[in-house]
């Protein structure tokens, strides 16, 4: 029969184990959901404006991405379009004026091009956008709207997000879900 004794230091736990243990757990921590929003408006010019129609452009694109702004503003303007806020022009018919009458990048354009624009989509406002981190790290975008009477901006959203545990796809819904249902309630 072997007796084992244990002596009262060996109950202890080493400095070492709890370095480990904090570290996994910050790890872990650090590995969790994080949105940040911040969306602003302006009332009073928001209830001047009559915006009915808008038109969500396609959302400029990360270098490292070319498809996350196509994918971004899709995403958006269904979830706009389930707010019922506004009525929303049918994304072929502005890809189709935008190749046709060669405008460029939607972040270069002057007021007057916005409001020409506008006028040919028959639209009140523009929703443009930009999408600033898309990796499975982070996610953000920025979206705002843009009144084709006056060419000011009567709303804006920036919304970040990231995980490393779930798909970016994923994130990225659940994070311009979450911006549209913010926006929406500020509107209302």
């Amino acid at each position: 029969m072997v007796i084992t004794l244990r002596s009262q230091k060996s109950r202890e736990w080493s400095p070492a184990f709890w370095a480990t243990g904090l570290l996994l757990i910050s790890c872990l921590c650090g590995c969790a959901a994080e949105t940040a929003s911040r969306a602003s408006l302006n009332r009073s010019l928001l209830d001047q404006e009559t915006i009915k129609r808008v038109a969500v452009l396609t959302f400029d694109t990360p270098v490292d991405d070319s498809q996350a702004g196509s994918h971004i503003s899709k995403l958006f303007e269904s979830y706009l379009l389930q707010t019922n806020l506004y009525q929303i022009a049918e994304r072929g018919e502005i890809e189709k004026v935008l190749k046709e009458r060669g405008f460029g990048k939607t972040s270069e354009m002057d007021k007057a091009t916005l409001r020409q624009l506008g006028e040919l989509l028959q639209v009140d406002g523009l929703v443009l956008g930009a999408v600033s981190h898309y990796n499975r790290f982070n996610f953000g975008f920025t979206a705002r709207l843009v009144s084709i009477k006056s060419g000011l901006v009567l709303w804006s959203i920036s919304q970040t997000g990231g995980m490393i545990f779930r798909p970016l796809s994923q994130v990225a819904d659940e994070t311009v879900q979450l911006a549209v249902k913010e926006l929406q309630a500020k509107i209302r």
